[in-house]
């Protein structure tokens, strides 16, 4: 099971090169993420999509293309579920590390899918 989660936090990396409406589909409806003091409560996929709307274009003007595991973290919380904690880094288009941050997701298997349920930001 480590592998799988571990395989769909890779996915979900890459994602974020095809922008917010394939980040929203790694999201459970509803779903909440926790940033920057900020909770919010994602009833939609709509919802969901727009707040990576403006992830992307906050992280794109920083100079962001891409994002790397630094490290991932698995806790297995029962047969259905887990708790990732990844260490990412933001780079950019010359391979330059822009910054660093680490995030928790509590992941649910429905239907032999993957989804975030909660989406925490370890802030700094």
């Amino acid at each position: 099971m480590r592998e799988d989660v571990t395989k769909f936090i890779e996915a979900y990396r890459d994602a974020f090169s095809r922008g917010p409406r394939a980040i929203a589909e790694f999201y459970s409806e509803p779903c909440v993420t926790v940033r920057m003091g900020v909770v919010r409560v994602n009833s939609t996929r709509k919802d969901t999509e727009t707040l990576f709307t403006d992830v992307d274009t906050t992280y794109r003007a920083r100079g962001f293309t891409h994002g790397e595991i630094l490290g991932i973290d698995v806790e297995l919380l029962g047969a259905n579920s887990a708790l990732a904690t990844v260490q990412w880094a933001y780079m950019g288009a010359c391979e330059e590390l822009l910054w660093k941050t680490t995030f928790s997701y509590n992941l649910y298997r429905r239907d032999g899918a993957w989804k975030i349920l909660v989406q925490t930001m370890h802030d700094s």
